[in-house]
């Protein structure tokens, strides 16, 4: 009798866990079937009211924190470490590559300010500062104070040329992947591309006969879309869309001779963010 009572009293024990894990394993599946449902209507069209954010940014990028890159074909074998041409209009531009990285403002915190060219303030070199004056910055226009920036609010990528065309040494297309962070110590951001038509000849100049000298006035890129792909952080699962417009930039661009550059640019490149997004978009500090 005794065996036979703990027999029993084991196979009831048996069944009530075997009914517990049940309850804990539909549960489970419950809660991945919701969340998998969450995630479905936040791609479908943003957070169950079906709301639409839009918040602007500029974006400052410092002289040093830009970057025109030379495919490694184009390089001179003797000094790999500077590319082989006397001019940009020799380049291929296929392949070619723009790194950029700045911090991000509130728009009503950076005021730009008509202003033509540069002067010894703006460059490190004795050769640039001769000629500060005569090569103008593109657009004409440049902040007029570069506030603090947030480490946790910055705008980052790379833009490579596509599609160009070579005899008048213009890009026709690129394809561009970027990070907007906005805040979260740089952890909240959102995930870019861009792969449009771009239309932007780097070496193009105009002269204006300011004071009866040439001098040279680089042209400013044009705007170009991009696509929210993604995010991390507070931006996992976002969708959306920017419009990247650069409204002031640098001198024209670097000469060479012989390899060796003979000045630098100058000059702030300030781009202006405009994001539409299924999350909500923190105000710049």
């Amino acid at each position: 009798m005794k065996l036979s009572t703990r027999i029993l009293s084991l196979v009831g024990t048996l069944s009530l866990i075997s009914h517990v894990e049940g309850n804990m394993k539909l549960q489970a599946r419950e809660r991945m079937r919701e969340d998998r449902a969450a995630r479905e209507r936040m791609l479908a069209g943003g957070s169950d009211s079906g709301m639409v954010f839009s918040r602007g940014y500029i974006c400052i990028i410092k002289p040093q924190d830009f970057t025109f890159a030379v495919p490694t074909q184009f390089r001179n074998a003797e000094k790999d470490a500077v590319p082989l041409f006397n001019s940009f209009s020799s380049i291929n531009l296929a392949g070619t590559s723009t790194f950029q990285s700045g911090g991000i403002y509130d728009p009503a915190d950076v005021q730009i300010v008509d202003r033509l060219s540069g002067s010894s303030e703006d460059v490190t070199t004795v050769a640039t500062a001769k000629v500060a004056g005569r090569y103008q910055f593109a657009g004409q226009r440049q902040p007029k104070f570069i506030p603090q920036a947030d480490p946790g609010f910055f705008f980052n990528g790379e833009c490579v040329a596509g599609k160009v065309n070579n005899r008048v040494s213009a890009i026709l297309g690129h394809s561009c992947l970027l990070n907007l962070c906005l805040g979260g110590g740089g952890y909240n951001c959102l995930a870019i591309y861009a792969g449009s038509k771009f239309v932007f000849a780097p070496t193009a100049v105009s002269f204006d006969n300011f004071n009866k000298k040439n001098n040279i006035v680089p042209a400013l890129p044009p705007s170009y879309p991009g696509t929210i792909i993604g995010g991390t952080g507070l931006f996992n699962g976002a969708v959306g869309y920017v419009d990247v417009t650069t409204i002031t930039g640098s001198t024209a661009t670097t000469n060479f001779k012989k390899g060796i550059a003979e000045y630098v640019q100058a000059g702030y490149i300030t781009q202006k963010i405009n994001v539409v997004s299924n999350i909500p978009l923190p105000v710049a500090p």
